[in-house]
């Protein structure tokens, strides 16, 4: 009883008390919160700490805290870091919850910093526990949209999971089960929209903007067939003159600009990006940049993969990264060089993207790829379709087929050159050819032949097609890419599911 009242009378004296915890996202919050989104964590810091001493009672700079462990953790990808935020977010999660439960931002606030450690947790394989989290994040935002249905921030995260729930693989279901979510891809883009146009009319929502906007671009580059939308979406962050000084908005805008066959204005953005101390590192620009000079044939493109390799300590895209410095050497016509950075692909990095899955596969079988098809690979990824069909189909080319993989790739990738060149028509009668010879083989030729028809003909309009190749994409045995694969053709049907 004594200690209680020691306790009360200590929180009365400070002038703090929990049920004075509010939340106030004034315009010190509003520029903590941008600099963070822009990585600029020591500044945003710095703003945090003078909000908690002017305003000790607003919750918001808690918040801001929690944005700066779950970008560090999810940019670096350091376990040791993870071990260490985690360890302090309880003391988060505590603090709002003995805020103003009258307040919108009360359960947004929980809800945010839930959803944050979910996606944080992923990195790290710790999916039942992210899976718990992201059902508590849930709850909390349907039940803040029944109670404030006014409050538009709220929009941004139900968005995305409402988004992304419906493209768990298959083998994935229990998640999605023990979340309890329900949503499409068209419901989500609506909401988060929605937040975005208040953002570009509110001055006190517009520091939204550059987080919707990156949201939305991720979206549509992954789980859409009308790459032109991203486009739109990169002409509103470039009108913004600060729109390109964040490494956030540099990655989503490059990515984007690289898969539609921009290439040169990729690389012309990464190479020009703003760097310096204040910036937290995010090397994995670098690992863009030397994949945009790959795809060009540049001479310099291995520089930006070295950098890479020496400079992050995360988990991710190691074993890619020196698979990429092996083609480098490959195309250069290097094979002893190709044949040393192929060996350090079994002796580093994890298998938890599908991206070094596969370089780990290719080291393992032990096959070096077919130099002009990989030539031709690269041209075509970074938009130059004209040099990658005279790659495969010049006169000097002939006979360099080798074997019924060699045979089974080059259909493909004829298919995928005319198919991104917008000559769509020929595309498909290699994609065809593809899956009748590739149906059942290990190899994700077939399987992707499928995933792109499946797109053409959602895109003319023809559903019951679509859906034809959808499924069959999913249906295929392949071993390669299998997990983007499969979440691309189940993004596929429920976009046609819901336009029947």
């Amino acid at each position: 009883m004594q200690k209680t009242l020691l306790i009360s009378i200590l929180l009365l004296a400070s002038g703090i008390s929990y049920s004075q915890y509010h939340y106030d996202f004034n315009q010190n919050c509003r520029d903590a919160y941008t600099e963070i989104i822009s990585l600029k964590f020591k500044e945003g810091k710095k703003l945090i700490e003078h909000e908690k001493t002017a305003n000790p009672g607003n919750n918001i700079p808690y918040l801001l805290d929690n944005y700066i462990y779950f970008l560090t953790i999810f940019i670096a990808e350091e376990e040791v870091t993870f071990n260490k935020y985690d360890d302090l977010k309880d003391d988060i999660i505590e603090r709002l919850k003995k805020g103003d439960e009258n307040s919108p931002y009360y359960r947004y606030c929980l809800a945010q910093t839930y959803l944050q450690w979910a996606v944080a947790r992923g990195k790290f394989k710790e999916y039942t526990t992210a899976a718990l989290e992201i059902n508590k994040a849930y709850r909390l935002l349907e039940e803040n949209n029944e109670q404030h249905p006014e409050f538009l921030p709220n929009l941004i995260n139900l968005g995305l999971l409402h988004t992304f729930i419906g493209t768990i693989p298959d083998n994935y279901n229990w998640i999605k089960k023990l979340i309890g979510i329900e949503g499409t891809i068209d419901q989500g883009v609506k909401e988060i929209l929605k937040v975005l146009n208040a953002s570009m009319t509110n001055k006190e929502m517009g520091h939204y903007k550059a987080e919707c906007l990156f949201y939305l671009s991720f979206i549509q580059m992954n789980l859409s067939t009308d790459k032109q939308k991203a486009l739109d979406y990169i002409k509103l962050i470039e009108s913004d003159q600060s729109g390109l000084q964040s490494p956030l908005a540099i990655y989503a805008v490059s990515r984007i600009y690289s898969d539609n066959g921009m290439n040169d204005k990729a690389i012309s953005l990464l190479t020009s990006r703003p760097s310096g101390d204040e910036y937290f590192p995010f090397y994995f620009l670098d690992y863009l940049t030397g994949l945009a000079k790959l795809h060009r044939l540049d001479a310099d493109a291995d520089k930006y993969f070295l950098k890479y390799i020496v400079s992050f300590k995360g988990i991710n895209y190691i074993k890619d990264t020196y698979q990429k410095l092996a083609w480098f050497y490959l195309v250069n016509e290097n094979i002893a060089k190709y044949n040393e950075y192929m060996a350090k692909v079994t002796q580093y990095g994890n298998t938890v993207v599908d991206a070094d899955i596969q370089a780990e596969r290719e080291a393992e079988r032990g096959i070096v790829p077919n130099i002009y098809l990989l030539r031709a690979r690269l041209l075509s990824d970074g938009g130059y379709y004209d040099k990658a069909l005279i790659a495969i189909t010049g006169s000097k080319t002939t006979g360099f087929l080798k074997n019924s993989r060699d045979s089974l790739e080059f259909s493909y990738r004829i298919g995928r050159i005319y198919h991104e060149w917008g000559k769509i028509d020929n595309s498909v009668s290699f994609y065809t050819r593809t899956i009748e010879n590739g149906s059942e083989s290990p190899y994700y030729f077939a399987a992707n032949s499928a995933l792109q028809l499946g797109m053409i003909y959602e895109n003319k309009g023809d559903f019951t097609k679509a859906a034809y190749y959808y499924e069959q994409a999913q249906s295929m045995e392949n071993e390669e890419y299998r997990n983007s694969i499969n979440q691309k053709a189940k993004a596929g049907i429920h976009r046609i599911e819901n336009r029947k």
